[in-house]
């Protein structure tokens, strides 16, 4: 995926930062990894989220704080310096013990099962910005599948601002009627284990079809004029179809 500008020369810089200072690709999730994915790229990201499985000797916050220049950030962040200027890279950790022991909470569950299969089927990826002066940065990593990021994103809505509420269910209703994403996405819920299943239908009834007039006002308050309820109820339709696929 190819992006033409200098806003995202920072972020894609630091994708490369922070593949050689935890020493291995990292998973990249929400807002690159879903411009990433789609065939028609909406809007653009100043920020990194990354995917720690915890599986190595130190966690890669812990690294990434450690690095020379870089500024930690709270809760589980860090800003890093780059050639393009600093990005904020926000480290999301899955603990084993997490998905071994499911919490009681569907949100809390969907959380750790999500990112969790985000980061076990990312698949390779070749991004790269060109900027106003024609320099281009690019970098080889891997990118979450357009299922998990839309199972990622419906939990994340319940804890984020109303800005960022109104961006992650947009980022659903692209991923689901992209013409890139949506087969590809509708392919994976449904073939998801039940229990991943089971929470995304749960999360879909909840915003795209109990609160769809909600969901609509705070789409087209992030700029989604041209999303529709018949957007919605659609985007309700294929994904609660897929999850009653991998419910089973």
């Amino acid at each position: 995926m190819t992006f033409v500008g200098d806003a995202m020369a920072a972020v894609i810089q630091g994708v490369a930062e922070v593949r050689d200072l935890i020493g291995e690709t990292p998973v990249i999730v929400g807002g690159l990894a879903v411009l990433a994915r789609l065939s028609n790229p909406y809007r653009a990201t100043v920020d990194l989220d990354v995917v720690d499985r915890m599986l190595g000797a130190t966690p890669q916050l812990e690294v990434l704080r450690s690095a020379p220049g870089a500024e930690s950030v709270e809760p589980a962040a860090v800003l890093l310096p780059t050639a393009f200027g600093p990005v904020r890279v926000d480290v999301l950790a899955v603990r084993q013990a997490e998905l071994d022991q499911p919490s009681d909470d569907p949100g809390d569950r969907l959380h750790a099962s999500s990112h969790a299969w985000a980061s076990d089927t990312a698949t390779e990826m070749l991004i790269e910005v060109v900027r106003r002066d024609g320099q281009r940065v690019e970098v080889m990593t891997r990118v979450a599948e357009p299922g998990p990021l839309i199972a990622m994103k419906l939990q994340a809505v319940m804890n984020r601002s109303v800005e960022k509420q109104g961006t992650d269910l947009l980022d659903i209703v692209r991923l689901t009627l992209d013409d890139g994403t949506r087969s590809t996405a509708l392919r994976q819920i449904g073939g998801v284990t039940p229990a991943i299943a089971s929470d995304v239908a749960l999360h879909v009834n909840l915003w795209f079809v109990r609160r769809r007039q909600q969901v609509l006002q705070w789409i087209r308050n992030v700029g989604g004029d041209d999303v529709s309820l018949d957007d919605i109820d659609l985007v309700a339709e294929l994904l609660g179809g897929a999850a009653v696929r991998g419910i089973g």
